[in-house]
């Protein structure tokens, strides 16, 4: 057990020695006496072997050096690249300095000693968050409120520079980096120029931040493609509807339900915005949200729904509304206006989540409706539409002269409303007489035929049964 204890320690130590955290960058506070840290600025941890992704560093002067492209390089052209702002630890002491262009260690001076360091910090513009300014100072103004700090306390030093008299020859640095010593005989400068030599002022520059004192988000962009919800089905309360009279017919019954449910709007953090400063989200529609940014803005909130429902005299029916709660989370991109004292604005991009609490797709459910004075179900009644079909009455007859009109089936009597249909299917259809709706007979077509004479007897006895049939018609529908 105790070889596991050690070995762990062990592995512990490593993993802090490998393990970097980004320091935070101090600047004056309002009072001119305290430091706070600054939101957007931050120290990063570099060295010459693996030169820093310098992006985002903070540039303090220029450096004219030989321009290596094709085109200037054999007229021995010049051009200017950033000098960067860096800290190194020089006799335990952190002390702002240079990072030049060609060579990839921090220069810093202290006590009259310039020297070069592997190892080193360069300080960084988050996101290009920062509202940075060189505000002049002498031992006759009081150090100004937001100025960078580049030694921790107590040995506080500030970011400084002093502007160089430029020759525009290859080295030249337009400003001399270094650091400014507020409690040295009422603040001293101590720079390194291009030669690698310290220099002493009484005067120069100091790096300042301005912070802003509230936020804007404009020209939002919400990505539903991508949203991801997390919800959960709630039952938000129960209504009966009840039409309680006695007689009369379907009644509009209506009724108004009240639920809680706490609501949060979450903008996101960091993009060296300071947490907790006022927001206002402006939407296109007009539509505008305040809160702060990177706190949640939460609140219980009362909302109503209206029910309604149409019921027979004596019925009711049992509601029940529901819903949706949960956490919808949408990227978006969107435009902050950081404003600052004096009515200053600085614009730029940014892209996170916004977290959203809320409830939705509220709707009330319906039971089954019953009677009020046994509590039974209500039957449900099915209608059932029936299509009735009128035809005229239509008899068929053939005929062997053209006097008499003879039946092959002796025709049923039905009253007048009711419908007779008589088909022969072994006769010839072109000779036929229709039975009008007032009861009387229509030819509709003669036809003579000739039989032979070996049908002429049952001819015969076919139109005595219909003379018989013909005289009972005629006294019927007389």
């Amino acid at each position: 057990m105790g070889k596991y204890t050690v070995a762990f320690f062990i592995l512990t130590f490593f993993l802090l020695q490998t393990v970097h955290c980004e320091p935070p960058v101090l600047i004056l506070a309002e009072n001119l006496i305290q430091v706070v840290t600054s939101s957007t600025l931050q120290w990063m941890a570099a060295s010459s072997r693996q030169p820093p992704d310098l992006q985002d560093a903070v540039v303090g002067a220029y450096q004219n050096v030989q321009d290596e492209s094709e085109e200037n390089s054999a007229s021995g052209g010049m051009s200017s690249e950033p000098v960067f702002i860096c800290r190194a630890k020089q006799s335990g002491i952190w002390v702002s300095g240079q990072l030049r262009p060609n060579n990839p260690r921090c220069i810093t001076s202290l006590r009259g000693s310039v020297e070069q360091f592997d190892r080193y910090e360069v300080l960084i513009n988050t996101e290009g968050a920062a509202n940075l300014t060189w505000v002049s100072r002498d031992k006759f103004v009081l150090d100004p409120q937001g100025a960078v700090t580049g030694g921790d306390e107590p040995f506080r030093t500030f970011i400084a520079r002093r502007k160089a008299i430029s020759h525009h020859k290859e080295g030249s640095l337009t400003y001399f980096l270094g650091k400014f010593d507020s409690t040295d005989n009422l603040g001293k400068y101590t720079l390194v120029d291009q030669n690698n030599k310290q220099l002493e002022f009484e005067d120069g520059e100091i790096l300042v931040e301005t912070e802003p004192v509230a936020y804007e988000l404009v020209r939002v962009k919400l990505d539903y493609n991508r949203k991801r919800v997390n919800q959960q089905g709630v039952v938000l309360g129960h209504e009966i509807l009840k039409n309680e009279y006695e007689s009369g017919g379907v009644a509009r019954v209506d009724a108004v339900m009240s639920y809680k449910y706490n609501y949060t709007l979450y903008w996101g953090h960091g993009h060296g915005l300071l947490t907790g400063l006022p927001l206002v989200v402006r939407f296109h529609n007009g539509t505008n949200i305040d809160g702060q940014w990177g706190l949640s803005d939460s609140m219980e909130k009362l909302a109503t729904y209206q029910i309604e429902g149409f019921l027979a005299p004596g019925t009711a029916v049992n509601v029940t509304l529901r819903g949706n709660y949960g956490e919808w989370d949408t990227p978006y991109m969107a435009v902050v206006v950081s404003i600052y004292k004096g009515g200053e604005k600085m614009e730029r991009l940014i892209k996170d989540n916004q977290r959203e609490h809320n409830m939705r797709d509220v709707i009330p459910e319906f039971g089954p409706v019953y009677f009020l004075h046994n509590n039974s179900f209500v039957p449900t009644t099915t209608t059932t539409t029936t299509t009735t079909t009128t035809t005229r009455t239509t008899v068929t007859f053939k005929s062997t002269t053209t006097e008499e009109v003879i039946p092959i089936t002796p025709p049923e009597v039905y009253d007048q409303d009711k419908v007779v249909n008589v088909v022969d299917n072994s006769l010839d259809t072109e000779n036929n007489i229709m039975i009008a709706d007032q009861g009387g007979a229509q030819s509709l077509k003669n036809k003579d035929s000739k039989e032979s004479d070996g049908n002429f007897a049952l001819n015969l006895r076919a139109s005595a049964i219909m003379s018989i049939i013909a005289i009972t018609c005629a006294r019927t529908f007389t």
